[in-house]
């Protein structure tokens, strides 16, 4: 009996071949675009999830609050995870300090190696997390201050694919044993790190060094934010308790301050969730999967469309089938079993599609997903994405075309009009997603083009930067004499502020007088010369620059923020400040301006002279850059180091920072636009649907005079009205969705009437040549065909 059903539904498809095609078409495309989302998500809410006791584990972050103002960051002081070894519910814990300026070499060997993602970690973060160990010498690792662990990948550029146990590598010039070789952290993962040093190299160093002043070790010095801090809990505890004993242990250590307090985040949420709640990163991933079954629904809705359109072509069909004794039941399943060839095929067509795209696919999301046919995973979301899309169109088309009387159908009185109502619900439910991912398309299009255009409160146009060598470093007066000889060079500056896109050098180590008791602001600090702030064309607000004589040495320059948060009044101007136990003046207030992403509020930010000034910036000009280059290159290498030339513009490093972003927003206008594509072919089969059905009522009209606009307005009238209805109801709709994304950007662009009207505009004119096109193919058609039989 299934073999019989299946036989017959073949042979009515190949009957109508417009149409199979169609729906074939409509539907191949949505499931494999689905799934290609699904694909996204799945990746995207996976991460981290390798780990073995990931539930358990968390990420901490700091909260500084003081009345509304709060700085929420996912840095801790090294103290915390010192704290966590005294509580109960922490089954255990790791720090992890990234390194920034990391070069690793061989001795004998030239070539070094920049660009490095490095970390130091206590000696427990390879059991803590779950980063499978290839090779080790020792049962232990991180243990020892001369030691390291490196990714397999590390392996074989360093040592050409041989054995790297026991062997030594340089990080700039001290010497490190390799003990350990780890598997490549995976791309789902947070942490992702070439090498690994052992957390007690980085404590000896700062002892060494001074630490920071009455802290001498990094389990006690509280001024400085270097560490991202995981904890694991044992299964019964509870987060709140185990935080309130790190928060107790700090306020105990900072004698009774509470304006900075910790909390933890899940690890699980890392990726999407960035420490100060915003939810930009998870929200896209949420509305990628509204976008994902909207493909489905809108998919299923053409066919349903369809096939409740052509009932009267089936009427006929379906009484002479009952007078011979056809059950409504064996109907039911004759229309149940054609719907699911059509997905069969559908199915096959979408996997094709999804195989041929994918490589495409990974390079524009920039992920490297596998399209594996042998992956469970796949057919999961294709057996998921079928099922879930042959249950919204197959139901209620076989119910209502098995639900036909012979001798009404026979008459030609087969249509109802609850029919007729409930596919125009369908098709304004079409049409308002149309127009909702047509807006919402233009609105992701603005956001980008204002952070593009967004002034930043500083100058990117033909300024690099250049990390110094220590020769350079050690000569910078010479090195500063040689640039400013050179006519190719605008400006230069030697500074310590490493990252105008995002700055991460903090510390709370700050006072001033009539501080407030239990008053503590963390602040962004970094190191400047006299030409930093003319080279990047910032503003003053009051006061001025700095010198450049050593009477800088007590001078200080904040912007607007800081002013802000410290409770100054005007005049900022000649303001005590105190930066790690260093007094000095507030000569100047610059206008603020964004050092980290325009998801964030600016912060306070203070500038001085003292501490690490080893960035060089250069600004240039479009005519001169490569000259600025190569004279830069002339000096960097005329100081012999085992750390390579390397430069990198502002603008392009601006373009890095937010490359997910615009890859994210070119997923969605692919998706969103196959999504109205898709729509659009529901509605060209309708629209010939329609004009087929009234080919007679177009030919007498022909005959009695009626122009070809006459027919088209007759043919489209009932769609376009069906549009205004739609247009009214998805403005809202669409003003929400928009306004709630928005609400993750600090910095946003705003929402005006031109976008929805654009919008409602796109979706008329799309609208308008669909139809336009099939009523202009029906109104052409010779009259005597289409009276014929009368």
């Amino acid at each position: 009996m299934i073999f019989k059903y299946i036989k017959t539904g073949w042979r009515n498809l190949k009957k109508s071949k417009f149409y199979t095609a169609i729906n074939i078409l409509g539907l191949s495309i949505s499931i494999a675009a689905a799934i290609l989302i699904l694909f996204w998500v799945q990746d995207e809410i996976n991460y981290d999830r390798f780990h073995q006791d990931y539930k358990r584990i968390y990420n901490v972050h700091h909260i500084w609050k003081d009345g509304d103002k709060e700085q929420i960051s996912n840095s801790t002081p090294g103290p915390v995870g010192f704290y966590a070894k005294d509580v109960p519910a922490i089954e255990t814990s790791v720090r992890i300090a990234a390194e920034d300026y990391g070069i690793i070499s061989l001795k004998e060997q030239k070539d070094v190696y920049t660009g490095l993602a490095i970390a130091y970690a206590d000696s427990s973060f390879f059991k803590f997390f779950s980063f499978p160990i290839l090779q080790s010498s020792k049962p232990n690792l991180l243990t020892n201050i001369d030691e390291v662990t490196i990714s397999e990948t590390l392996r074989q550029k360093l040592f050409n694919g041989q054995d790297a146990l026991g062997k030594t590598l340089l990080l700039g010039k001290i010497p490190f044993l390799v003990t350990g070789i780890f598997a490549d952290m995976p791309q789902h993962s947070s942490i992702k790190y070439d090498a690994i040093f052992p957390m007690g190299y980085l404590a000896k160093s700062f002892t060494e060094n001074g630490g920071n002043g009455a802290w001498k070790t990094i389990d006690e010095d509280l001024g400085n934010y270097y560490f991202n801090t995981y904890l694991k809990l044992n299964p019964a505890a509870d987060p709140e308790q185990a935080i309130a004993h790190i928060n107790n242990a700090y306020i105990k250590a900072r004698k009774g301050d509470t304006k900075t307090t910790f909390k933890l985040g899940s690890l699980t949420d890392q990726h999407l969730i960035a420490p100060d709640g915003n939810k930009s990163a998870l929200r896209m991933v949420q509305i990628f999967g509204i976008v994902a079954l909207l493909l489905l629904f809108i998919g299923a809705i053409n066919y349903v469309n369809l096939s409740t359109a052509r009932a009267m072509d089936r009427a006929k069909e379906v009484s002479i089938r009952k007078i011979v004794g056809a059950s409504r039941k064996q109907l039911f399943f004759q229309f149940m079993a054609e719907t699911f060839l059509t997905f069969i095929i559908a199915t096959f067509v979408a996997a094709l599609w999804v195989g041929l795209s994918f490589s495409a696919y990974n390079s524009i999301s920039g992920k490297s997903m596998v399209f594996n046919l042998y992956n469970p995973a796949l057919w999961i979301l294709i057996g998921s994405a079928l099922l879930l899309t042959v249950l919204l169109s197959s139901i209620y088309p076989s119910i209502q075309l098995s639900s036909f009387k012979p001798i009404a159908a026979l008459k030609g009185k087969s249509s109802k009009p609850n029919n007729s109502i409930f596919r125009k619900a369908l098709v304004v439910f079409q049409y308002v997603t149309s127009i909702i991912l047509i807006i919402c398309t233009l609105v992701i299009q603005k956001q980008m083009k204002f952070i593009r255009e967004f002034n930043l409160g500083y100058d990117t146009s033909y300024i690099f930067t250049v990390k110094l060598n220590e020769g350079a470093f050690e000569n910078k007066s010479t090195v500063a004499a040689k640039l400013a000889e050179d006519p190719s060079i605008v400006s230069y500056s030697i500074n310590g502020f490493y990252d105008p896109m995002s700055y991460g050098n903090s510390t709370s180590d700050i006072d001033w007088p009539n501080r407030p008791k239990d008053y503590s602001l963390i602040v962004g600090r970094a190191t400047i010369d006299k030409n930093f702030i003319p080279l990047m064309g910032m503003k003053f607000v009051e006061g001025g620059n700095i010198k450049g004589v050593p009477a800088d040495s007590s001078s200080y320059i904040i912007n607007e923020t800081m002013a802000k948060q410290m409770g100054l009044k005007q005049p900022y101007v000649g303001a005590q400040i105190s930066l790690h136990d260093v007094p000095g003046t507030v000569v100047g207030v610059v206008k603020d301006f964004n050092f980290n992403n325009l998801k964030k509020p600016i912060g306070p930010m203070v500038f001085w002279t003292h501490s690490f000034a080893g960035t060089l910036y250069i600004k240039t000009t479009a005519l001169n850059a490569q000259k600025a280059i190569e004279k830069v290159k002339t000096i960097y290498n005329s100081y012999p180091s085992e750390q390579p030339f390397e430069y990198t513009f502002l603008d392009s490093k601006f373009d890095q920072m937010y490359k997910s972003d615009l890859r994210t927003g070119l997923l969605f206008n692919i998706f969103a636009s196959i999504a109205i594509f898709v729509s659009s072919l529901g509605l060209l089969a309708l629209a010939a649907n329609s004009a087929q059905t009234k080919v007679k009522e177009i030919g007498i009209r022909k005959v009695l005079g009626a122009t070809i606009p006459q027919i088209v307005q007759l043919l489209g009238k009932e769609f376009v009205g069906l549009l205004v209805i739609s247009i009214l109801i998805s403005g809202p709709l669409a003003w929400y969705f928009s306004n709630e994304w928005l609400t993750n950007f600090s910095f946003r662009t705003d929402l005006n009437i031109g976008l929805f009207l654009i919008g409602g505009s796109i979706a008329l004119l799309l609208a308008g040549l669909t139809i336009g096109y099939q009523a202009i193919r029906a109104a052409k058609v010779n009259v005597i065909d289409s009276l014929r039989d009368e």
